[in-house]
């Protein structure tokens, strides 16, 4: 479960680094476009404040018509009362874009809005997620640990040796306080007269299930050198060994095991 957690989060950090790459892209590229509009539009007031040549350029005299008398008269112009007056009448009108001219500083605004939010939502949920999968994983280590399953009862063991073959068999028991385990295995370990490790086996009990209060007998056969003077006797499942406690009314130690035949 430790480990799903894990990767939930790390997958979920990846996603939100990634959202943030591409938010950080598109926002580049849009500002991008938007330094593109901007220049499109000041080339534009430019060319608008700038009248072409041939607009400026006085039309030149027809010489055909030089000292001819004109069917009309034109009428007298007056001289301009001073040279800021003539300035004023002649200059080009001055055209100003402003920065939201055609909506290009709106949208470029709105676009830069949108990608932050987009990152910033982005941030936010990878928090969301990292601080989720902590408490789980947390949640999950303090309800282990408080609700630690109650050991298992050994309620008898005997054994029975033919020639180089050892057969321990007992009773264990699930207690009424106990969690309900799956597939539990016997484990029996040798030693000889000094302690030391020989061999061991295994061989799962005969009930493949154990619930509150329920007993299961089990056999475990195996080979024992003449080297091993005693055994004992363990239960475990496939995620690790099971804690029990001895009801025989002897002290939990290594058992003694007959070197000759009975």
């Amino acid at each position: 479960m430790e480990t799903l957690l894990i990767a939930v989060t790390v997958a979920s950090l990846g996603a939100a680094l990634a959202m943030g790459v591409v938010a950080w892209r598109a926002s580049k590229e849009e500002r991008h476009r938007a330094a593109a509009r901007v220049a499109a539009l000041s080339a534009a007031a430019r060319e608008v404040n700038d009248p072409p040549a041939a607009l400026r350029a006085a039309p030149a005299a027809d010489p055909a018509v030089t000292g001819a008398t004109r069917p009309w008269k034109p009428a007298p112009l007056s001289p301009p009362e001073s040279l800021d007056e003539f300035r004023s009448e002649s200059a080009v009108p001055e055209v100003t874009v402003h920065p939201g001219f055609l909506g290009a500083g709106t949208a470029a605004r709105e676009d830069t809005g949108r990608q932050r939010s987009l990152a910033a939502a982005a941030a936010v949920i990878a928090v969301v997620v990292g601080a989720f999968a902590i408490a789980r994983v947390g949640g999950g280590a303090e309800t282990a640990a408080g609700t630690a399953p109650a050991p298992l009862e050994l309620l008898s063991l005997r054994h029975e040796r033919e020639g180089a073959m050892l057969s321990v068999a007992g009773l264990v028991r699930n207690p009424p306080a106990g969690t309900s385990v799956e597939r539990v295995s016997a484990v029996v370990f040798l030693f000889d007269q000094q302690g030391t490790f020989v061999a061991s086996a295994r061989a799962p009990v005969d009930f493949v299930k154990l619930t509150a209060g329920d007993e299961s007998p089990f056999v475990v056969k195996m080979q024992a050198p003449q080297a091993v003077a005693r055994y004992r006797v363990s239960f475990r499942t496939d995620d690790g060994t099971l804690p029990h406690v001895d009801r025989r009314g002897e002290p939990p130690t290594a058992t003694p095991v007959a070197l000759a035949q009975p």
